[in-house]
């Protein structure tokens, strides 16, 4: 799945996307108009959030979808679901790893290397794929 960056400011998404951590003020490190692929998909707090190796330190990181237009609705063969009743994130989207390992997806925020590494691999294949 690709999507385009529409907007990148706090400004330019809902009240859902604000009330769980963003603010008005927030500037996302996106580029306008540039197509990005998407690695994950995740519903935090009724807010759809993207994976998407954005601008800053080349790190993977979670954007509202609200600041993208999907441009390609393909999604990569071997990407996996879950649903969760009780948490913060209730569904995900996405390769293995980052839907059935909840050490992975902790990881990539917090930038642990072995996870970042599983990811690197990921987005290779992903990239390839699409």
């Amino acid at each position: 799945m690709k999507a385009r960056c529409i907007a990148n400011t706090g400004k330019d998404i809902s009240e859902k996307a604000l009330n769980i951590g963003y603010s008005t003020e927030t500037v996302f490190e996106l580029e306008i108009g540039r197509v990005y692929t998407v690695y994950g998909v995740c519903l935090w707090r009724d807010s759809l959030h993207y994976l998407i190796k954005g601008e800053e330190h080349n790190y993977p990181s979670w954007y509202p979808s609200e600041l993208f237009d999907v441009s390609d609705r393909l999604l990569p063969v071997e990407w996996y679901y879950d649903y969760f009743k009780a948490f913060d994130i209730t569904a995900i989207w996405g390769y293995k790893e980052l839907v059935e390992d909840d050490s992975h997806f902790d990881g990539l925020m917090e930038r642990d290397n072995k996870a970042l590494e599983v990811f690197l691999k990921r987005k290779q294949e992903i990239d390839g794929y699409i």
